[in-house]
């Protein structure tokens, strides 16, 4: 009985700053997959001929607040007392001896109070409210290092001989590349013929296709 109480605390008890950063990290995530999401729409938006000449951006959804309350039971762990006569000791290293080394929590739900008598009136409350903040600089505008004329001037090699043919030219600060797109309008469709993607920092093409 007493290894099952014990397996039972271990899985249930966690160090604070654990559970802080595991909430943390878990809506860190959550943003981060809306993000790339909306990234990855924008990428499609830049590489079709239609919507890139309309203009269209991307919806970006943000997480503006996330507030967490936890019912929990605290443990406070110290450090081990040294070998010997604490009296002996000086006022400082008794007090490091004593400190408290880790705080650990336990959430209180149903499952806790049953197996440990756990009178819930006694538990404490943890409140965490997490909210974004803009990145340094993120007030200012994202300007290209790069020209216009030099990106076409990098993409022009790999472009197709055709009269007829359209470009497109797309700068996108969130990835920091550029999007040249050629094309032809056949009827009412388009058939993309050349799509050259230029590293904005090192001008080195990550991406072409013909």
């Amino acid at each position: 009985m007493a290894d099952n109480v014990s397996r039972v605390t271990d899985m249930l008890s966690a160090p604070m700053e654990q559970v802080i950063v595991a909430l943390g990290s878990g809506i860190a995530r959550a943003q981060r997959e809306l993000d790339r999401y909306a990234i990855d729409a924008q990428r499609e938006i830049d590489e079709d001929p239609v919507l890139s000449e309309a203009g269209l951006q991307a919806t970006f959804y943000q997480i503006p607040r996330a507030e967490l309350e936890l019912t929990i039971a605290i443990a406070m762990e110290q450090n081990p007392q040294p070998a010997g006569n604490v009296r002996a000791l000086g006022a400082v290293s008794v007090a490091q001896a004593l400190a408290i080394r880790q705080i650990h929590l336990q959430p209180v739900n149903a499952a806790y109070t049953n197996q440990f008598s756990y009178d819930v009136n006694a538990s404490s409350k943890l409140k965490l409210t997490v909210v974004p903040v803009p990145p340094p600089g993120a007030e200012t505008a994202i300007t290209p290092q790069m020209t216009q004329d030099k990106v076409m001037e990098i993409a022009k090699p790999n472009l197709v001989e055709d009269s007829t043919a359209r470009l497109s030219v797309n700068f996108n600060g969130r990835t920091r590349v550029w999007v040249v797109l050629q094309y032809r309008l056949v009827g009412s469709d388009t058939v993309r013929l050349v799509l050259v993607v230029v590293d904005d920092q090192t001008g080195q093409i990550i991406k072409l296709d013909k």
